[in-house]
């Protein structure tokens, strides 16, 4: 039995009770007098209680307990918290205490030993995957972006490609061949060697293994390695966006060799190696022997917690700081990126362009949400910046009395919000609405789909749009699952048409004219584009957000760190 399971058997014993002897202890104890003068001699040590001996004949032991079994627990939670060890911490627990401490995890977040440059962040959910083969979630995407490495980069603010790994690369054969020559030296987080072998084998990998973003890499016909590090890859047709899909985080180099727990705690040749990965927090210690510029913090510590409602619309919010909440500072960017509605045409209700076009028109975004809402804007297209189709409010669409509706979204703040609105106005129409909510990894499943009406999607760009349009239209999204195989294969023709075009520039206006065949059938209704938030306390520097509305955590440092805050009573 630990020390303070002892220490509680003991406070139950004392209540009520007056001064007992050693015997008396002992035997209420089960142990041994010997064992039991041990026993208080180490609470003693604890400071949890003070014991006096007999001493004489006449004389009584005095035993004074200083501190209750809450109490004590509270300390021994505090010091599992503030070495950030959430997932002992949640064990010490019971199920009600469990809650009521998730509830009050951002009251920890200030917590700091002062020894190194540590920086502790919520997250908003828990993360379904760590390995790049499966990066479907921005929020997996960018913690992929931070512990893997690419062979190239896209630099947002230059709105090109620069070289990472890979130190050069060319093409010939009108695209149909890339070469990408590795930087030597090059190490993973294990200590074990990255070479052409890795890249070889990472890319045949994402060909021959399903993803949703398989058919980014199908049209590899083989891969061959050349001296002086040199990557060679022989592609079925013309491709000049292959180096902008060897920047995304799908295409980290990950090792030949994995272990079987890789998605969990796998090993990448990024900034920061994970350390630590449970349900309750995911831990990235900087990679000293990172072969660019190292990060400027020791550890970053991530935190799985539910927002509250004072977090409503962030999704981090670094260096969350309670004695100085009222001081941090908001960033906004608008993302690229919309949230539309997905129709099943096998229900009643949206068989039809006409159907579809006509809940769009009675879903229109000035009857959701006012037109100056700070956390979005209405969209008439896929990306911000197109005008495909503007709703216009109107006569609800004729149906039978009596038709029920059967409604699916994710679980973010943002979806939940919007999702309530939604129901609401489908309800007014008299449709009878069944909203479920499911989350990340269900999502994923897609196992819901076949009871599903009505899905309302959130769809974000990364930093390379021009890409980001390619990948979106040539996944195998949720929209693709449900439109007739003519239509998507006719939309995988012009895709393959993009590909062949050198100039991103002509490469835009394809893409509005997939997204507007898209809008205008009704296969995807735009909602919103949404504006991302970040909370930032006065201590942190080194703040940039990037279109998927997170920053490099290699570029995050801290002015001053904050003092150890005191412990909210549990």
């Amino acid at each position: 039995m630990k020390l303070r399971d002892q220490y509680t058997k003991l406070y139950e014993l004392m209540q009520g009770r007056q001064q007992p002897g050693l015997p008396a202890l002992a035997e209420a104890m089960h142990c041994s007098e010997r064992n039991m003068r041990h026993l208080l001699a180490k609470m003693q040590e604890q400071g949890w209680l003070q014991w006096t001996a007999a001493r004489g004949r006449g004389h009584h032991s005095q035993l004074q307990l200083l501190k209750t079994p809450d109490a004590l627990a509270l300390d021994h939670l505090s010091g599992l918290l503030a070495r950030g060890d959430l997932e002992q911490a949640f064990a010490s627990l019971g199920r009600a205490q469990r809650k009521q401490l998730a509830s009050r995890l951002p009251a920890y977040l200030g917590l700091s030993d002062g020894k190194q440059q540590l920086l502790r962040m919520p997250l908003y959910r828990p993360i379904a995957s760590l390995d790049p083969l499966h990066a479907y979630g921005r929020l997996e995407a960018h913690l992929i972006r931070q512990i893997f490495s690419r062979l190239l980069t896209f630099d947002h603010q230059q709105r090109s490609l620069r070289p990472v790994l890979a130190h050069h690369w060319e093409s010939e054969d009108e695209a149909r061949v890339w070469h990408f020559w590795l930087r030597p030296g090059l190490s993973f987080h294990d200590g074990s060697e990255l070479g052409p072998e890795d890249v070889k084998a990472t890319f045949l990998r994402l060909r021959d293994q399903y993803s949703i973003y398989q058919n980014l890499y199908r049209h590899i016909k083989r891969i061959e390695l050349g001296p002086n590090q040199r990557i060679s890859f022989y592609l079925q047709h013309s491709d000049y966006l292959w180096p902008h899909c060897l920047a995304t985080a799908m295409s980290s180099i990950v090792p030949r060799q994995r272990a079987r727990n890789f998605a969990q705690f796998p090993v990448g040749c990024g900034a920061f190696k994970v350390i630590r990965n449970n349900p309750y927090q995911l831990s990235l210690q900087a990679f000293k022997s990172y072969y660019r510029e190292g990060a400027l913090l020791d550890e970053i510590d991530l935190w799985v917690m539910q927002p509250s409602a004072e977090q409503a619309g962030f999704d981090l919010q670094f260096g969350y700081d309670p004695a100085n909440a009222r001081k941090q500072q908001s960033t906004m960017i608008a993302e690229s990126g919309c949230t539309h509605l997905i129709c099943n045409p096998a229900h009643p209700l949206f068989r039809s362009t006409q159907q579809r076009l006509a809940w769009a028109d009675w879903l229109a975004p000035e009857t959701l949400f006012p037109s100056d809402d700070p956390a979005r804007k209405p969209a008439a297209g896929l990306l911000p910046g197109w005008t495909h189709r503007v709703a216009r409010a109107g006569e609800c669409p004729a149906f039978r009395r009596g038709s029920k509706l059967r409604f699916v979204t994710g679980q973010s703040n943002e979806i939940l919000h919007l999702g309530a609105l939604i129901q609401a106005r489908l309800q007014a129409a008299g449709l009878e609405v069944e909203w479920r909510t499911v989350n990340f990894k269900e999502q994923m499943s897609r196992d819901w789909m076949q009871e599903c009406d009505l899905y309302l999607a959130r769809e974000i760009m990364h930093d390379d749009q021009d890409f980001g349009c390619f990948e979106w239209f040539s996944a195998d999204t949720l929209y693709r699952r449900w439109m007739p195989e003519a239509v998507w294969q006719q939309i995988d023709q012009q895709l393959r048409h993009i590909q062949a075009e050198p100039d991103s520039a002509s490469r835009m206006p394809a893409y509005a004219r997939i997204g507007q065949q898209l809008v205008e059938d009704g296969w995807l209704i735009p909602v919103s584009h949404e504006n991302h938030f970040v909370s930032v306390a006065p201590h942190v520097a080194g703040v940039r957000m990037t279109p998927l509305g997170f920053v490099s955590f290699c570029e995050l440092w801290l002015k001053d760190t904050p003092e150890a805050q005191h412990m909210p009573a549990m």
